[in-house]
């Protein structure tokens, strides 16, 4: 604004009263113009509806019986964002493995967008790899497996959230560590900042499986003779003939005074790759005399 007149021109904005008037703001809404002066009147827009949009903002000045009006034109256009490819396979996968696939977010629309990614119905709670169980060896879910209080979330998306400019690309890892026997047919969808939900999506596809792991010796470790309470050590070996890798875990003994054999193992679980072989050292300590058969799970 600028005062072309003698004296001081103290002046103030009229609000907009239209649905698309109300979101705009002006700063400062009022004040006083030196003569010759000028003011710098800063406008924000907040848009909440599509389509063309035509307005006048009035400033009156004081003394002055016509408004100062200033037209304002301008086009709300919808964000328009778009996976490649339109959909991710990521086909046979192991349970508790974390798998990663690329994907590729591109802006076609003529604005700036700030966008958030969700896969939808996954859950809240991390899921478990294979990697973390390993580490805890004496976790009952070696046992009775795992168990969640609510549904696992299984997906990550790297980076999750963003701001793309117009016609940019943003690359996206999406990995999944499935904890669910499922086959998986979920959708990634696009939030646009604001009031669009769901403006893109992409469909991602896998089947979780379990690999079948074997023990040799098949039946029985013998020991032979043993002296009471002495360590003793034999090798089990665990083999993976599938093309998946598995996750194998020694089940914690309970010890108990009428148990008659103790086991353990320096190495009680691990990760064993497809197509290969790991050996399991099996420790054991004969608590009473005679002969004796244990299960190791």
């Amino acid at each position: 604004l600028i005062n072309k007149g003698a004296i001081d021109a103290p002046f103030a904005c009229t609000p907009l009263t239209t649905d698309v008037g109300s979101g705009f703001k002006v700063a400062p809404e009022e004040g006083i113009i030196a003569p010759g002066g000028i003011q710098t009147i800063q406008i924000s827009f907040n848009a909440t509806k599509l389509g063309w949009f035509a307005e006048d903002f009035q400033i009156s000045v004081a003394g002055s019986p016509t408004p100062v009006i200033l037209p304002i034109t301008g086009n709300v256009v919808e964000p328009s964002l778009q996976f490649d490819p339109p959909e991710l396979h990521f086909g046979d996968i192991s349970f508790g493995f974390p798998y990663t696939r690329t994907c590729r977010l591109t802006n076609t629309s003529h604005v700036p967008v700030r966008f958030q990614l969700r896969v939808w119905g996954d859950g809240t709670q991390p899921a478990i790899s294979s990697f973390e169980q390993i580490r805890r060896e004496n976790d009952p879910s070696w046992r009775n497996g795992i168990h969640f209080d609510v549904k696992p979330r299984e997906f990550t998306m790297n980076p999750s959230q963003g701001t793309l400019a117009p016609k940019e690309k943003q690359e996206i890892e999406v990995t999944l560590c499935s904890n669910t026997m499922v086959d998986f047919c979920q959708k990634l969808l696009v939030d646009a900042e604001g009031i669009y939900k769901g403006v893109a999506s992409l469909t991602i596809l896998a089947r979780c499986r379990i690999p079948n792991l074997e023990v040799y010796p098949e039946s029985v470790l013998c020991y032979d003779e043993c002296l009471l309470k002495e360590p003793y050590e034999k090798k089990l070996y665990i083999c993976n003939e599938s093309d998946l890798p598995g996750c194998y875990g020694l089940v914690p003994q309970e010890r108990k005074e009428d148990t008659p054999v103790f086991y353990s193992s320096p190495k009680p679980c691990g990760i064993i790759q497809p197509r290969s072989a790991e050996e399991m050292p099996i420790i054991i300590e004969v608590q009473k005399l005679g002969e004796h058969l244990t299960d190791v799970p």
